[in-house]
């Protein structure tokens, strides 16, 4: 399965149309559904890039209040399908320039746990839970480290002049 879905990825429809795609949907996110979130209890645990525990999420969370674990519910069923769609864009270029699989793995696992920290994340706006609230915290720090190396091996091949 993976030799056919590196052609797929690397397939131009991809690599421009759903990284066009993921490029619109990232400025909405920043610019639309972002700042009222961090005006009312600053940067959401999504953009903590180190992780967090269940202490620093109550926080987050009590800082919110109703209305803002409303809007903050509706960000992260944005980013729910923001993930696959940034982690198809990004397998796609990472297969144009290598032509290898492997590579492709890298923002798909990314978008994996990004998936599932904006799943476990949703399930604490009700009732914090401590062990699911440091479950989110490992997937966040590993979904900005799996996306630090994918777009490093984007920009290496960029350098080298790949293709």
């Amino acid at each position: 399965m993976e030799a056919r879905l590196c052609p797929v990825l690397a397939h131009p429809l991809v690599r421009y149309g759903v990284g066009l795609l993921a490029l619109f949907l990232l400025l909405v996110l920043a610019f639309a559904l972002l700042p009222p979130i961090v005006a009312l209890a600053g940067p959401p645990p999504d953009l903590w890039f180190l992780g967090y525990g269940p202490e620093r999420l109550a926080g987050f969370l009590g800082a919110l209040g109703e209305k803002g674990r409303a809007l903050y519910r509706l960000f992260l069923l944005y980013d729910l399908g923001f993930a696959p769609i940034y982690g198809a864009a990004l397998s796609g270029w990472l297969c144009y320039f290598y032509r290898a699989p492997a590579y492709a793995r890298l923002p798909l696992a990314a978008a994996l746990a990004d998936l599932g920290e904006n799943l476990l994340l949703l399930s604490q706006l009700g009732q914090l839970r401590p062990g699911l609230a440091v479950l989110a915290g490992y997937l966040t720090f590993f979904k900005w480290v799996l996306l630090a190396f994918s777009l490093g091996a984007a920009l290496y091949a960029l350098r080298l002049g790949r293709r």
